[in-house]
């Protein structure tokens, strides 16, 4: 953006410096070619204001933007840490056909809760019970794969961030 200011006050000058040196014109004296000279280089500037304003706010736009999408902003999008092994603690169908699995970690007293939207191939319809799953962070950091004691991967898991920026609603 400073370069953009830059120009524009180098354009600015370009137009209020004088064509070529010596007497004014035939009628006109020093003061009435200053006061054009200044008058024309305002009305430049004011002409060209909304470009050079635009200009700087679409590049301070696009600086915002790749912070955001490379995770140097404040912001920065938590990446998923690995987990222990989570035990299926209660599998509920809700009225809509949707499966909630609350998992408890053997570490921890606090339990939390999976929910799978109704589809025909839902994964939390083949828990119960007892059954425990591990949650392996993806190498992106954007979530966890879901898999069962026997390895076989049930569904990714996003992390809060990942499901806030995904575009469709089915994982």
């Amino acid at each position: 953006m400073r370069s953009s200011l830059i120009s524009a006050a180098l354009a600015t000058l370009l137009v209020a410096a004088p064509v070529h040196a010596g007497d004014p014109p035939e009628g006109f004296s020093d003061k009435v070619t200053s006061y054009g000279m200044v008058g024309s280089s305002v009305a430049v500037a004011i002409v060209t204001s909304p470009v050079w304003l635009t200009l700087g706010a679409s590049l301070a736009g696009s600086e915002k933007l790749s912070e955001s999408g490379n995770g140097k902003g404040k912001g920065k999008a938590a990446k998923a840490q690995p987990l222990p092994p989570l035990t299926v603690e209660t599998v509920e169908t809700t009225a809509d056909g949707a499966v909630e699995v609350a998992l408890r970690n053997p570490e921890s007293p606090e339990v939390a809760v999976i929910q799978w939207p109704a589809r025909e191939n839902n994964p939390g319809k083949t828990l119960k019970v007892g059954d425990v799953l591990d949650l392996t962070p993806t190498e992106a950091g954007a979530g966890w794969m879901v898999a069962n004691a026997k390895g076989e991967t049930l569904a990714f898991m996003p992390t809060a961030d990942a499901a806030k920026n995904q575009m469709s609603e089915a994982y």
